[in-house]
């Protein structure tokens, strides 16, 4: 199965807006993941681009993350 179409079928099997897509995304996550495994990975992934960290700072790519977690992080708020 070429990558194009399995991406359309992972994205057909999930009920999520583009927004949503695009933080799983950045945040590198399989659309299913649960709240505690984005926490995780968004902590783990903002300790390492913080721009303050050291020789993988990345102040974008921190942002971006910062970004992708705020997202994610709305749709589990009850």
């Amino acid at each position: 199965m070429a990558k194009e179409s399995v991406r359309s079928y992972i994205e057909g099997r999930h009920d999520i807006d583009a927004s949503s897509r695009r933080a799983f995304d950045i945040l590198d996550l399989s659309y299913d993941s649960d709240f505690e495994t984005i926490k995780n990975r968004y902590y783990s992934l903002s300790k390492q681009f913080h721009p303050d960290s050291g020789p993988d700072a990345d102040q974008e790519k921190f942002f971006a993350i910062k970004d992708a977690y705020d997202v994610l992080k709305s749709h589990f708020k009850t």
